[in-house]
């Protein structure tokens, strides 16, 4: 049975909206707790779309992200998924499989975006913010190019809403202002 391509698109605006809630939360695990939720339905979407690029940097986020909210060695579980994703890549080209097929520079995009949005997110709130305005750029640009229109929607909404949250260091949630970004607390 075919899953209708509307609900296809469903499921990935679900799942950013999750991810869009999670740029609110006061700590990064609290972020990161937000992220993974969201990204196992990323997941989903990304099979569903046969973009297996998005869908094994899916997989990735959702360990990586895991083991920053699980453990207190977050440069250490970022030097190991970047030795992943790197790895993954070059294994891509120098192969012909079907899993890991990079066949085009935007292939590399979730990756790139991957990396960026890892090592933000085991900085301080404000700076994992902003990593993500880098990170969901790339995602956009991806996300357009294999029909996920409800990931590229709401990749330009989080790009806007994590600059407006810098910008005007406004947490819309509690109706208060930020005066200074909490570090990496549980």
């Amino acid at each position: 049975m075919e899953i209708p391509f509307w609900l296809i698109q469903v499921i990935g605006f679900v799942a950013w909206l999750i991810l869009g809630f999670s740029y609110y939360r006061e700590s990064t695990n609290k972020i990161l707790v937000f992220q993974v939720l969201s990204t196992i339905l990323f997941c989903l979407h990304y099979i569903l779309l046969h973009a297996y690029s998005g869908l094994i940097i899916c997989i990735f986020e959702v360990v990586r992200d895991s083991l920053y909210y699980k453990t207190d060695k977050d440069n250490s579980v970022f030097i190991a998924s970047s030795i992943v994703y790197i790895g993954t890549c070059i294994i891509s080209f120098m192969t012909e499989s079907d899993l890991f097929s990079y066949e085009t520079i935007t292939d590399l995009f979730p990756v790139l975006a991957s990396l960026v949005d890892g090592f933000f997110l085991t900085k301080e709130r404000n700076k994992a913010v902003f990593g993500g305005i880098i990170s969901y750029t790339l995602w956009f640009i991806y996300d357009m190019i294999v029909m996920s229109y409800s990931g590229a929607i709401t990749d330009a909404i989080i790009v806007i809403s994590n600059i407006f949250i810098l910008v005007f260091h406004i947490d819309l949630f509690k109706g208060k202002e930020i005066s200074k970004f909490p570090k990496k607390s549980n």
